[in-house]
């Protein structure tokens, strides 16, 4: 009975193997495009946009995009901002001088961008952002699918009026939460326009998702000492749409069955050829509090 399981899986792995073949892909090599991350604030504080080029499909490099012209105008308040190229890397920067910020609440700011012979234009208004309250700290202990420990969450109010969109982002000592399962967006005070969720407290999974996340994509606890910043962004529905779809096309690898085809995410960026940029263009206003973990 054993020699002839031995023979069946003999055969099974043969057949297996003989039907995998090898294929080679020619993609077409196309010229780079021109991608722009303008995701600034108004705060008192350098300001930094990058500009690098589109890559083949199977490339992973980064190719920053250097010499180009760099300005943001507030239109509201009729004044210019230059951003100077600070090297070779595609960083674009700048630094408070006479004035402490690039526009208030409100204020409406153009971008216009010159690379390659092409202008590259967009617009966005700082929007409101509602002021964190405090972060609560709790140690949990017996939960399902959870360590034991401490865990944390903000508290906030979304502003009374639908269409207010955030960007909720966690430091963990002073680093970023920057993995696309760690993206916390808010359309007013739920997951999106349908939630119909407006001018509450943010619901539960938005305001605990400032937890780090294991390899299984599951919260773990925070150590005693540790410290949390959160701060929430002001971004446009254009841009929440914009991460959102982003997201989406980052884990796209995790959907299995239901993965979804390759697409850029939508920009808001103009070009003077009358095409679509790659990129977004965003202005926030932030509020941020930090805190330290401590015993419970």
């Amino acid at each position: 009975m054993n020699r002839l399981l031995l023979f069946i899986s003999f055969i099974t792995i043969v057949l297996i193997s003989s039907c995998e073949d090898v294929i080679d892909i020619d993609i077409e090599e196309a010229s780079g495009d021109l991608v722009i991350d303008a995701w600034i604030d108004n705060r008192n504080q350098a300001q930094e946009i990058r500009l690098t080029l589109s890559q083949a499909y199977f490339d992973n490099q980064s190719v920053s995009a250097n010499g180009a012209i760099v300005i943001i105008i507030n239109e509201t308040q009729q004044e210019i901002f230059i951003f100077d190229e600070t090297n070779t890397d595609g960083i674009y920067r700048w630094s408070p001088d006479n004035r402490p910020n690039i526009g208030i609440e409100g204020d409406v700011l153009n971008i216009n961008i010159d690379f390659n012979n092409i202008s590259y234009t967009a617009a966005s208004t700082i929007n409101r952002v509602p002021v964190i309250d405090s972060i609560g700290q709790e140690f949990r202990d017996d939960e399902l699918f959870s360590d034991d420990g401490i865990y944390a969450q903000f508290f906030a109010r979304d502003f009374v009026g639908t269409g207010d969109a955030y960007w909720i982002k966690t430091y963990k000592n002073g680093d970023f939460f920057a993995n696309a399962d760690q993206l916390n967006i808010a359309y007013d005070a739920g997951f999106d326009a349908g939630s119909r969720i407006d001018g509450l407290i943010f619901i539960p999974p938005i305001r605990e998702f400032v937890n780090d996340l294991d390899e299984g994509g599951l919260p773990f606890p925070w150590e005693v000492g540790e410290e949390i910043m959160v701060e929430i962004h002001s971004i446009s529905i254009p841009a929440f749409n914009f991460l959102e779809i982003a997201r989406d096309q980052i884990l796209n690898g995790s959907n299995g069955i239901f993965t979804l085809p390759l697409a850029n995410a939508r920009s808001n960026i103009c070009k003077s050829d009358g095409g679509v940029g790659l990129g977004f263009f965003n202005v926030a206003q932030v509020s941020s509090l930090t805190d330290v973990i401590v015993e419970r």
